[in-house]
């Protein structure tokens, strides 16, 4: 086996990629990485908006493919490269050829490999960024390397196959010392099938290929600086969480947390139990171990559910249900005079649900969030 012991795995977001700007500053953070005796995998999702935008293109919107075709060809422009151009080009006039050939009719498997070019394209955008600053890059192809069941929108990776294939191609990763670019998001069923693997699919793409090489390290890059207790556009003193576990951020993830997937601990818990750094190019503020010491247990993030049948209020962190916890959670509601509808409690999961009556939940959070992580200190 050859030594793995600098290779990690660098998830680059669609929220950071908007302009060629965008994609030099990723390239240059990706350099610094590789200046420090590091060999990133990097796993690149579609530039911003591209993959809501193919979806429309995937049910016959013109307008939302010229709006593709303009913002990855203005891209590919600035980076500057012909060869690069033309290949942007070459693939959008595959994708339009496969877009107007769309009779009318949904059709899952034509929409993934519709919204497929969002990685795609971005792919070859990404690899020309990092050559323009020095970096040399190697292109690798999701749809050869990651397997996945044919649950098209929402593919599941095959975890057995997907490692035999990156097995037979991490010795010239290591060997050549380029740095890999590979599509999130995106994969095939063994028969060759373009899928994609649901929404924040890159996260679960990068994690897996941690998971299955056995690598240390993996850094989800978004543009905050870690998961925050809160929705920071709600509660302007939330703060960010330092360390979480693999449970506590998949109960978060299943309550809709923001920039987690809940399937991106699936292959950690399975095959190998990489850490997993959430963060922005500054700082990654969010650590996530499958098992965190004593003293880091307790609430660690707090969000609101208002699409459910019934409004609620989540606590989310291990040890929150226990009894002593769950007192201090109902004295403060009682004394705060808030009707609650339910309240629901597992030992078995790191959260506590507060049903509350619509129109009361932000005030609720509001209240919890200062009782909880700010009156404490």
């Amino acid at each position: 086996m050859s030594d793995r012991s600098n290779l990690c795995v660098i998830k680059v977001g669609g929220s950071l990629l908007k302009d060629s700007g965008s994609y030099i500053e990723a390239a240059k953070n990706v350099k610094r990485f590789v200046e420090n005796n590091q060999l990133p995998i990097i796993v690149v999702s579609a530039a911003k908006g591209i993959t809501d935008t193919l979806l429309e293109v995937a049910k016959g919107s013109v307008e939302s493919f010229n709006k593709v075709f303009d913002v990855y060809t203005e891209i590919a422009r600035e980076l500057g490269s012909q060869r690069v151009f033309k290949r942007v080009l070459d693939e959008l006039e595959i994708l339009k050829r496969i877009a107007y050939s769309v009779s009318g009719g949904y059709d899952p498997s034509l929409q993934d490999l519709i919204v497929s070019f969002g990685e795609r394209i971005s792919k070859i955008l990404m690899v020309e960024a990092l050559e323009v600053v020095g970096v040399r890059a190697l292109e690798l192809n999701a749809r050869e390397l990651i397997v996945t069941n044919d649950v098209h929108g929402d593919a599941t990776i095959d975890y057995i196959a997907t490692a035999n294939h990156l097995e037979k191609i991490v010795n010239s990763i290591v060997s050549t010392a380029a740095v890999p670019v590979i599509e999130g998001f995106i994969g095939a069923t063994e028969d060759g099938r373009t899928t994609t693997l649901g929404r924040g699919g890159s996260d679960y793409t990068a994690t897996s290929i941690a998971a299955l090489l056995k690598l240390n390290d993996v850094y989800l890059v978004t543009e905050v600086d870690g998961i925050l207790t809160a929705d920071p556009s709600i509660i302007s003193t939330a703060r960010i969480v330092k360390v979480m576990s693999y449970a506590e951020a998949m109960e978060a993830a299943m309550h809709g947390a923001k920039r987690i997937n809940p399937k991106a601990f699936e292959p950690l818990e399975k095959f190998y139990s990489s850490t997993v750094y959430i963060g922005s190019w500054r700082l990654f503020g969010t650590k996530i171990l499958q098992v965190i010491p004593g003293e880091c247990k307790g609430p660690k993030v707090i969000m609101h559910k208002t699409s459910h049948e019934m409004p609620y209020i989540a606590i989310i962190g291990e040890g929150v249900a226990n009894v002593s916890f769950i007192k201090k959670v109902v004295d403060i509601i009682y004394e705060s005079g808030v009707e609650v509808m339910g309240l629901q409690t597992y030992y078995y999961r790191p959260s506590i649900i507060i049903h509350v009556k619509r129109g009361s939940e932000i005030s609720t959070l509001k209240l919890l969030h200062r009782k909880i992580f700010e009156e404490v200190e």
